[in-house]
């Protein structure tokens, strides 16, 4: 998900998904932004790399949805490619921006290669708050906004030394125990969310 591992000119964009909602989906034989959504995600990332797929449930309809991406345009359709064409272009790139604006932060609280576990365990700890600040400011805290949260915080725990699947486990397991849909977190629970990353052992 690192976006500094995948170029990208998104000068492109327009033509590159434009090619990708006109080809033929292989099980349909319709065009992909005819067929469904994962099509459309899946050819992105065939293209791109898997980061350009994973904007799939992170698209709200309404500014309150609680995901990172608003898709407020009205009218379209799946048969209308041009439509479907300019909005994907558009959900690509903001979730590109995104990922960068991810990166950015996450790159404040790195760790060098050998930094011993105590410190990366500070360094998860101090990072929390940080994380979910940004979240918050990017989705209002909605409807969904857990969802976004736990996969931010998940990547973040990636970036100092946690396993994937360690790392999305803790973030899922943290984010459920103290977050709540519609309900901006309070020192209180950011405190708890923090201390319970930072206590974490990792395995082996």
């Amino acid at each position: 998900m690192d976006p500094a591992t995948h170029p990208f000119d998104p000068e492109q964009a327009p033509r590159v998904v434009r090619e990708v909602v006109c080809s033929l989906d292989p099980e349909s034989g319709r065009p992909r932004a005819a067929w469904s959504t994962l099509s459309v995600a899946q050819a992105l990332a065939e293209r791109y790399g898997e980061w350009a797929g994973r904007w799939t449930g992170s698209v709200g309809r309404t500014a309150d949805a609680g995901t990172v991406i608003e898709d407020l345009e009205p009218g379209g359709g799946g048969d209308d490619l041009a439509f479907e064409a300019r909005r994907y272009t558009r959900i690509l790139l903001r979730w590109r921006a995104w990922l960068e604006e991810l990166a950015s932060l996450f790159s404040q609280f790195a760790c060098a290669p050998d930094a011993p576990e105590a410190e990366r365990r500070r360094v998860r700890e101090r990072g929390v708050g940080s994380v979910v600040a940004l979240v918050v400011e990017r989705t209002g805290a909605g409807e969904v906004w857990c969802g976004e949260c736990a996969a931010a915080l998940a990547w973040f725990l990636e970036t100092t030394g946690l396993p994937p699947d360690e790392a999305e486990e803790l973030a899922d397991m943290a984010v459920d125990a103290e977050f709540e849909s519609w309900i901006v977190p309070g020192v209180d629970a950011l405190s708890r969310v923090s201390a319970i990353i930072e206590e974490h052992t990792p395995r082996g």
